[in-house]
Formats: C-alpha cells, sequence, structure tokens
C-alpha cells in the first residue's frame, strides 16, 4: 500500500521537475533515472505500470502527438525484471547503467543528436551527467524506502 504512494508521489514530483526542465530547455531524465532505480529498489512490475503511465503524461504534458515516452520509459525497467529486482554487484555497472538511459531516451531525436554538433554535445554531456546521477538516483530511493518501511522486491508474490 505505501509503495503505491510512494510511486504516486515520486512520480508527480519528478513529473513537474522534468517537464519544467524540459520547458526551459534542459534534457534531464529524472523520471527515466527513477523508475530502473525504483525497480530495483521496490518492485519492478509496479515500476513497470508507473513508467508507462508517467511516460505517457510527459508526452501529453508536453504536447507530443507520438508517446515515445510511453513507450521509452517502461524499456528501462526491463533489466530489473530480468535481475529479478536485485540490483547489480557492481558499481560500474550502474555507472555504465546511468550513462545509457540518456541515449535510450533520445532515440527518437537521435538522427539530429547525430547530425548537429550542439546536439551531439547536449547528448553526450546528459551522458556523463547520467552516469553520475543513477547511482545517485538508486541510492536515494533505496534509502528513502528503507526510511519509509516499503519492503523490496519480492519476486514470489508478483513483485507488489
Amino acid at each position: 500500500m505505501y509503495a503505491f504512494f510512494y510511486f504516486t508521489s515520486c512520480s508527480i514530483l519528478l513529473l513537474v521537475a522534468e517537464t519544467l526542465l524540459r520547458s526551459a530547455g534542459l534534457t534531464v531524465p529524472l523520471l527515466g533515472f527513477f523508475f530502473p532505480a525504483a525497480a530495483f529498489a521496490v518492485s519492478p512490475r509496479m515500476a513497470l505500470g508507473f513508467a508507462l503511465v508517467a511516460g505517457i503524461s510527459m508526452d501529453f504534458v508536453l504536447g507530443y502527438s507520438i508517446p515515445w515516452d510511453g513507450l521509452l520509459l517502461p524499456l528501462l525497467t526491463i533489466p530489473a525484471l530480468l535481475l529479478n529486482g536485485k540490483r547489480p554487484a557492481s558499481d560500474v555497472l550502474e555507472f555504465l547503467f546511468g550513462a545509457v538511459i540518456p541515449p535510450v531516451l533520445a532515440i527518437p531525436h537521435l538522427w539530429s543528436a547525430l547530425t548537429t554538433p550542439d546536439a551531439f554535445a547536449s547528448l553526450m554531456m546528459s551522458c556523463l551527467f547520467g552516469a553520475v546521477l543513477f547511482p545517485l538516483m538508486a541510492a536515494l530511493v533505496t534509502h528513502s524506502a528503507a526510511r519509509l518501511k516499503i519492503e523490496a522486491a519480492n519476486m514470489e508474490n508478483g513483485g507488489a
């Protein structure tokens, strides 16, 4: 029960923050960092459902005609489903996963990012920030879930 409210409040807060950042011209995938971290810390299946809803909501709020975020955000929670909710044992894997998140979310805009020098530099900076921000987000989500006494993922009872 607490996990539902945790996901709802964090999703709304990060949706508003990411929308404000995107409207200001900064692409910081806060939801893209939160959902994989929450999938490892709390529940992969719940994170998958919330990622779908939050991605579609993000596209609706930003006025995109194709729900790319609604398709790509759930894709980021698949590694947690494949690892049964267990975090990677190595910090290097978390850094690499954080560096991969921005290019995955930039797939719809990849052609312009590869042909324009400014967009390519922005994508590379986003990858660098992602490599640092994802482990921090994972630690923050794990710590906050533990403080709120939200149980970790248990795949035997459905991951919820």
